[in-house]
């Protein structure tokens, strides 16, 4: 069975996916356009003749309220994160561990001939000398 809608201009019956009727020519209420009471108990939509509520029986007062059946959806926007991380894997390396090591051997020669060398100036400024054959 097919709905309809009773025209507000003449009374006529007409098909609720019309917009106007078809008698006399005046805009039909829609589904989105029909007056409901809102159940104060639980908040549930109801038709503007009923007199209780239909899911929760609770009784509906005040007046009819336009409420559209379809709601439509709030816009959602993504925000990106303003620097892109990359998760880098750090892996240890025997080349990294021997540079290190040969720096590090030729920091300790470096400083050990300097010492060296400054320890012959201080002994020769004291006028010791290398004893010669044993």
């Amino acid at each position: 069975m097919k709905k309809t809608i009773a025209c507000p201009g003449c009374g006529s019956q007409n098909p609720a996916d019309q917009q106007f009727c078809g008698s006399c020519g005046a805009k039909l209420a829609g589904e989105a356009e029909q007056q409901t009471i809102i159940c104060p108990g639980c908040g549930s939509q109801n038709a503007a003749s009923q007199q209780f509520c239909g899911s929760c029986g609770a009784k509906l007062a005040g007046e009819a309220q336009q409420v559209p059946t379809g709601v439509q959806p709030v816009p959602t926007v993504v925000i990106e994160p303003l620097v892109n991380r990359r998760q880098i894997e750090v892996k240890p390396t025997w080349g990294l561990a021997w540079g290190l090591f040969w720096r590090l051997l030729l920091l300790n020669l470096v400083i050990g001939g300097v010492l060296y060398l400054i320890a012959v100036i201080v002994m020769l400024a004291f006028g010791f000398t290398y004893p010669v054959g044993f």
